[in-house]
């Protein structure tokens, strides 16, 4: 296959690579309102969207690697920066793999600030449950060794 076809088609899988890095950004924002908001109904759809995307991203993610793998480049950021530093020719890739790495540091803030509302979330339940318990007369709630147990011990 001719080199610029090669550069258009890796150009292209960056530009989809992404485009779905952008929707899993905007799924992770409905999905930290919606927790925020307690919309627990709206979690199983953002959940499968999420999946979806994962499946995207990771089939996109080997597309690149093999396309690094064929230059005999290795499949990690140092490969991307010796393509980009040898060949003139990918430099609107090179302006893309930019704008995908800022906006992944930004998603994986937004995941874990997301897995940090469901640990809250996660706890007041425990606690709640916890409360119901000794208020139904369970007063069983520690272990042999003092850990709290949870409905799982129950």
């Amino acid at each position: 296959m001719a080199h610029t076809q090669l550069c258009k088609e890796f150009n292209a899988n960056l530009q989809a690579e992404l485009a779905a890095i952008k929707t899993f950004n905007e799924i992770l924002q409905k999905e930290q309102r919606t927790l925020v908001n307690g919309d627990i109904e709206d979690l199983d759809y953002l959940a499968s969207e999420k999946k979806r995307l994962v499946e995207q991203l990771a089939n996109l993610n080997k597309q690149r690697n093999q396309f690094l793998s064929s230059h005999g480049l290795l499949t990690d950021a140092e490969g991307m920066k010796k393509l980009f530093s040898t060949n003139n020719s990918y430099s609107e890739p090179n302006k893309i793999w930019r704008d995908l790495l800022e906006l992944v540091a930004v998603t994986n803030q937004l995941n874990k600030t997301n897995g940090t509302i469901i640990n809250a979330r996660l706890q007041h339940t425990e606690r709640s449950l916890t409360a119901l318990q000794c208020a139904a007369g369970n007063f069983s709630l520690y272990g042999s060794k003092g850990q709290t147990l949870g409905m799982s011990h129950l």
